[in-house]
């Protein structure tokens, strides 16, 4: 009878109950000591259920070999020893079986995995030959489906916008744009501007000054943090200036460059300088004259919308329902225009740049937002809000949160969507018409001004994620009418990062300007 762990004829042999097998008794006990299992098939094992086989051949003694009757310590170590190599080859020869079989299933799943890789890589090649000859197609003069001109009942080609030239997405300075995202994703990042001021702190809102009424009407306006420049533009065609940098000098800027209505204003960069750029009906002119492009669009211009690093490029939103996107460093003296969408399915009403200067926000009449890429012009998501008329949109600074407010008869709401989720985290119902809201640099105070010329404070806490709505609500009674509100207060301000300071001025409708502040108790 062989012993199964040694491979020699056993001299005192048992048998296993669990597999059959015949042992050696020393060697199996030796092996149940450390590991409790039968060797063969590892099911449970002890020494009493061990069974011992007796020899056919009673009273016949076996004789004693030889080695025994020399040197019997020496020779019972060496018996030891081989016994428990004996015992370790056997395990070792049983892990090896054992990794035999992991190693080949492990192989299997590599094999798997290159030929799903391989496939990956095949169609990226395919995608990029097909790319290659698309450009080359494009280069060639070739027409795409998307640029092909949409015809109406009696096949004649509509244009969407009088007098515009052909545009592409060609002309967009992707390079630029992405360089200048990561920039500003970067500063954006390292400044993480916040309020210091407690939650259980009191707010109120404190009327500071009147800075004059330049015109009678008032048609649109803007404020730029940085440099502190307010535009407000008039109904008359003059165009007022004012500095908040220096309080002293209050006196605005004024000068007429057309004798229609303003559209809209804002502030762009020609060359080194920072100049206002103001739309009328028919053209777009960079401060006195200095520099005139035609209005590209089938209408006025609703909104001009400024790069946020790249100050010479900004965005133009028309009554033709599309957008625009215009450089003012471009060669063309009489066309800034990149690039210009196609008509958009419903009337355009506002729009907003992302603090990254990579997203474009447009909201329209049908109570939804859609969001643009910059660099590609396509259409990203689309954000659902509560009522059809979309009245303004604003990126936070946090980068990840949209403010919409819109609006329907004399009910207005603001919703707040996140848009790592695309999902809507807050809302804040009005009771009559909302007509402009700020939000400051901490992305934590909400300043709103509704039709009944009242303004009122909404706060963020961080902590347990809550919102106040109208923690604080003061009646503008000591200014005309309001028309618009912008955030004075930029988050490089020194005054924001040391004391919380927040400064917000307000445009009547008779283009009055008055300055307001937070203050803290």
């Amino acid at each position: 009878m062989i012993c199964s762990i040694s491979g020699e004829v056993a001299t005192d042999p048992v048998v296993s109950p669990k597999s059959g097998a015949i042992f050696e008794r020393k060697h199996i006990e030796n092996y149940i000591s450390t590991s409790g299992t039968d060797p063969i098939n590892d099911e449970p094992l002890s020494v009493d259920e061990l069974v011992s086989i007796k020899s056919s051949s009673s009273g016949i003694v076996p004789p004693q070999a030889p080695s025994a009757t020399s040197i019997p310590s020496l020779l019972a170590t060496f018996q030891n020893e081989w016994d428990a190599l004996a015992l370790e080859v056997f395990t070792l020869r049983k892990q090896l079986y054992k990794a035999r079989e992991e190693l080949s299933a492990a192989l299997y799943h590599h094999d798997a995995a290159v030929r799903v890789a391989a496939n990956a890589i095949k169609e990226r090649d395919e995608a990029k030959a097909a790319l290659q000859q698309l450009a080359i197609s494009i280069g060639n003069g070739e027409a795409l489906a998307a640029d092909v001109p949409a015809t109406n009942g009696n096949g004649k080609a509509e244009s969407s916008n009088s007098g515009s030239t052909s545009t592409s997405v060609h002309e967009i300075p992707v390079e630029e744009i992405n360089h200048a995202r990561e920039e500003l994703f970067q500063l954006h990042k390292s400044q993480k501007p916040t309020l210091s001021i407690k939650p259980d702190q009191s707010i109120s809102i404190e009327y500071v000054d009147s800075q004059g009424q330049p015109f009678k009407k008032a048609t649109g306006s803007h404020l730029e943090g940085s440099s502190k420049n307010l535009i407000v533009g008039s109904s008359t065609g003059a165009v007022a200036k004012f500095n908040f940098e220096n309080l002293e000098d209050s006196q605005p800027t004024k000068f007429t460059a057309s004798k229609t209505s303003v559209t809209a204003v804002n502030q762009v960069h020609l060359g080194d300088e920072l100049l206002p750029i103001i739309a009328y009906k028919s053209k777009l002119v960079i401060d006195h004259n200095k520099k005139t492009f035609k209005n590209n669009h089938g209408g006025a211009i609703l909104q001009i919308i400024v790069h946020p690093k790249l100050s010479n490029l900004f965005f133009t939103l028309g009554e033709d329902n599309t957008w625009a996107l215009h450089d003012t460093n471009k060669e063309e003296d009489s066309s800034s225009l990149l690039y210009q969408s196609p008509q958009n399915e419903s009337t355009l009403t506002t729009g907003a740049i992302h603090v990254d200067g990579a997203l474009l926000a447009i909201g329209n009449l049908s109570g939804k937002v859609q969001v643009f890429s910059t660099t590609t012009a396509e259409e990203i998501s689309v954000i659902d809000v509560a009522y059809a008329n979309v009245d303004k949109i604003v990126f936070a600074l946090n980068g990840y949160w949209l403010f919409v407010s819109s609006s329907e008869k004399n009910k207005s709401r603001i919703d707040v969507v996140d848009l790592r989720k695309n999902t809507k985290v807050h809302s804040i119902e009005f009771d009559n018409r909302l007509l402009d809201f700020i939000v400051d640099p901490s992305s934590s105070l909400v300043i709103t001004l509704d039709s009944d010329n009242t303004l009122a404070l909404h706060r963020y806490i961080k902590k347990g994620k809550q919102w106040n709505n109208n923690l604080v609500v003061k009646s503008a009674e000591d200014s005309p009418k309001l028309k618009n509100i912008h955030l004075l207060t930029d988050a490089d301000d020194e005054s924001f990062k040391t004391a919380s300071e927040i400064r917000f001025v307000g445009v009547g409708e008779n283009s009055s300007v008055s300055e307001y502040k937070l203050t803290y108790s």
